[in-house]
């Protein structure tokens, strides 16, 4: 690994600081619960995974478990604030060299789980969520889609 492929997870560390680790998620995904001003946020980001099952998506980039991991991790914020009048922030930390590409990702739909991503941030920002991508790196191909071009900061 690269000093520059953790920036998303040096940046992670410094924004969640003492936030509640989200537990049930790939290696790949950092994801916790804190504070951002006073405010409830949900802290996001995807790292380098050197054992990740999927050779592809060993470097940070996003492949399927990575796609449905970021929905999984959309969808319950959605889900835990639907009746509350102020819902949670949701921060994604973008540092993604590329889609993870390759035969077995596609034979096994990566551009599902990308579109479930994307799907699921969509529906947090409609759902009154602030939905806010800090690109702290590289914002390459396929995952920027789902985590940085839907924002509403």
């Amino acid at each position: 690994m690269t000093a520059s492929s953790l920036r998303g997870l040096n940046w992670f560390d410094a924004l969640s600081g003492d936030a509640t680790p989200v537990s049930g998620l790939p290696p790949s995904l950092k994801v916790a619960d804190g504070q951002l001003d006073g405010q409830p946020a949900r802290f996001i980001a995807v790292v380098p995974d050197p054992d990740n099952r999927f050779p592809r998506a060993r470097q940070g980039e996003v492949g399927l478990l990575e796609g449905w991991g970021l929905a999984k991790a959309v969808d319950e914020v959605i889900r835990a604030d639907q009746d509350q009048e102020h819902k949670r922030a949701l921060i994604a930390i973008v540092d993604v060299p590329s889609q993870a590409y390759g035969r077995r990702e596609e034979a096994l739909g990566i551009h599902q789980a990308l579109a479930g991503a994307a799907d699921s941030y969509a529906r947090a920002r409609l759902a009154g969520h602030p939905v806010i991508a800090l690109l702290v790196g590289k914002a390459m191909s396929g995952p920027f889609w789902p985590m940085g071009i839907r924002p509403t900061a």
